[in-house]
């Protein structure tokens, strides 16, 4: 990463299909612009990282007033699904945590994640690595 640029650090809260989706694809326009970016998944979005679950497309109560929309545009090819945009975001450098909480109150053991999770860790752990970064909570 260039010094003179700051890193991006996204902590992903929701698990709702549309609030992952922009995270990742601003994360790729940092990375594309090459910007450092580091992901944090905890609580419902740590669902997306589970090997099971990763083609999830869960939706919030506003979000699924849309559902129709979304799925008609990601069988069309318009829309990514998540691990798309996990597999292009780990491709460009992008690194992957899973909050440790998180996986003990979910019951999620670290090999039922996805490949592409770089390690787990607790919320502390992360901010200490992200503390010079820009960090977006979603």
């Amino acid at each position: 990463m260039d010094k003179g640029r700051k890193g991006l650090a996204i902590m992903f809260h929701s698990g709702s299909y549309d609030r992952i989706y922009h995270g990742l694809s601003i994360a790729l326009a940092a990375l594309a612009l090459g910007r450092e970016v580091r992901f944090f998944f905890t609580y419902w979005a740590l669902e997306y990282l589970r090997r099971d679950k990763s083609s999830l497309l869960k939706l919030d109560k506003e979000g699924e007033v849309h559902r129709n929309i979304l799925e008609e545009n990601i069988k069309k090819g318009h829309m990514q699904k998540v691990l798309e945009l996990v597999t292009q975001t780990k491709t460009m450098g992008a690194k992957f945590y899973a909050c440790t909480n998180s996986m003990g109150l979910l019951n999620i053991a670290r090999d039922e994640l996805i490949d592409e999770v770089d390690e787990s860790m607790g919320i502390t752990t992360f901010l200490t690595q992200t503390s010079g970064d820009q960090i977006l909570f979603i």
